[in-house]
């Protein structure tokens, strides 16, 4: 058991990066490359709010979806609980994080790796406990992308990249890069 709940952890944070593995809030990451500090708020909360979805999301799922059989609503219900959450979080956190955060708080709500989270914990089966760390997990693998993609974005400003590559497609390969490297441990 502790040899599972440790696998999920690593394998979530470095091999299976929701972010840059599969592209699961790739907006977000794209969106706080400008400043570390958003970028670790944003990272926290996103981690914050993973972790208490995926949490109340497996026990809906257990006792209340699939005892009357309405799995077929999953979808429609891990996002209201995801938007639940975030309201929750947001009003919990409202004089800090909405000034760090700015207008993008929303975005937890809409961030496609939240809901991905929910989704794949219930697809695997998880138990409880193995859901909440598979889903801190993703919300650690999550800060530690938006983190290092900030401090390489900001890096790279202050190098010379040809017209070509400037903006958008020059963090694409950033992504890429970033990704290949958690992908070799």
């Amino acid at each position: 058991m502790e040899n599972t709940i440790f696998a999920i952890l690593l394998s979530g944070i470095l091999l299976n990066n929701c972010t840059l593995q599969s592209y699961l809030g790739i907006t977000t990451l794209l969106g706080y490359s400008e400043s570390t500090k958003k970028a670790a708020v944003m990272g926290g909360a996103v981690t914050l709010v993973t972790t208490l979805s995926a949490a109340a999301a497996w026990a809906v799922d257990h006792f209340v979806l699939a005892p009357f059989g309405l799995e077929y609503l999953q979808t429609l219900v891990f996002v209201t609980i995801i938007l639940a959450v975030s309201y929750l979080a947001g009003a919990a956190a409202k004089s800090s994080a909405q000034k760090a955060l700015g207008v993008w708080f929303p975005l937890i709500v809409l961030n496609s790796a939240v809901l991905g989270v929910a989704v794949n914990n219930a697809a695997a089966g998880y138990s409880f406990l193995e859901a909440v760390v598979s889903a801190l997990a993703s919300g650690l693998g999550f800060l530690l992308a938006v983190v290092v993609f900030s401090g390489v974005c900001t890096r790279i400003e202050n190098q010379y990249v040809p017209r070509a590559f400037r903006g958008l497609p020059v963090q694409l390969m950033v992504a890429c890069i970033i990704a290949l490297a958690l992908y070799a441990f």
